[in-house]
């Protein structure tokens, strides 16, 4: 499986495979596994709450000093990954690296021709247990002693990242995007809910869209004014939103977590990629996710490092946010 890190590597030496939230005993991480079909896109009866705008940004932290275990965190409502919804407008930019692996090569304008919201945070533990009480099946956060406080992101495999999706959408009266089952999992671009973002939507976002600086890191040249990484995370996932944000008012968008993203992945893909609202190619055996996490190094969490895993796998660190089309 794709992970190039060699931090990454080491927690997953140590922590095994996570298992099931609800405190299933983990099973040892396979040195190779085949794409199996995960299980089935789950709905629940709707309970209508209108999205409002993009909030006011939380001030961002300059210094790089981990946040200690007893210190006030200021909370991120449930409600937040509605109503902290971002408007992201149409733009083209530059996506990849001539400095990165091959993967990031070679570097290609991509235009994004359709506004969307995104969340300005990772769902967090607190909003992913009101989908764990409300969906059957569904299973809640385990606490691996390296933070699952309710506001930190959460671990997920990406078949419940989509169920996710599916459940906000009914919640508010939306149509779901998603549809199908296990690797044949289908997303309706057209529906007006909840999905996972495109990996060019996630790059152009993380690079601060038609508002973007042309930095490195998701807000900065400097790693530590805008992500957690191996050099100032303490070996912890932090709260969300405690970091400087991009030029969007995005939060955590390099570090913290992976966050996963629709697309299939392939590492030839930026040869053949359109130009217009790329959705990746039409199958594979591996979902992309982006941003790194508090394990990586300082390469890892750049805006252009790309990344994948088994959609059924549950990676110790991946989260992901939701987006939403705003036409």
């Amino acid at each position: 499986m794709s992970v190039r890190s060699t931090s990454i590597v080491a927690i997953l030496l140590v922590l095994g495979l996570v298992a099931g939230c609800e405190g299933a005993t983990p099973t040892p991480i396979p040195s190779c596994v085949s794409a199996v079909p995960g299980p089935d896109v789950v709905t629940v009866v709707p309970s209508p709450a209108p999205p409002t705008a993009t909030s006011t940004a939380v001030p961002p932290t300059a210094t790089a000093t981990p946040i200690p275990s007893g210190a006030s965190v200021t909370p991120v409502p449930v409600e937040s990954i509605t109503s902290d919804m971002v408007l992201v407008e149409p733009g083209s930019f530059q996506m990849g690296s001539t400095e990165g692996l091959e993967d990031q090569k070679p570097v290609h304008t991509v235009h994004i021709t359709r506004p969307f919201y995104i969340s300005k945070y990772e769902v967090t533990q607190e909003q992913y247990r009101r989908f764990c009480v409300d969906t059957p099946g569904a299973k809640r956060p385990q606490d691996l002693g390296w933070g699952n406080g309710p506001q930190h992101s959460l671990p997920v495999v990406w078949y419940d990242a989509v169920k996710f999706c599916n459940w906000l959408s009914e919640q508010e009266g939306l149509t779901p995007c998603y549809s199908g089952k296990g690797r044949f999992t289908e997303c309706d671009f057209s529906a007006n809910g909840y999905r996972l973002p495109t990996e060019a939507e996630w790059e152009y976002a993380a690079r601060g869209g038609h508002l973007s600086q042309g930095f490195e890191y998701a807000g900065s040249d400097d790693v530590d004014r805008v992500a957690w990484y191996n050099g100032n995370s303490a070996a912890q996932i932090q709260p969300v939103g405690q970091k400087q944000p991009n030029e969007l008012g995005l939060y955590d968008m390099s570090g913290n977590a992976w966050e996963w993203c629709g697309d299939w992945y392939s590492d030839t893909y930026y040869a053949s990629s359109p130009a217009s609202d790329p959705r990746g190619p039409l199958s594979g055996t591996e979902r992309v996710r982006r941003g790194g996490c508090f394990m990586n190094n300082a390469d890892a969490v750049r805006s252009a490092f790309r990344s994948s895993d088994f959609a059924d796998y549950r990676f110790p660190v991946a989260g992901f946010r939701v987006v939403r089309n705003a036409s």
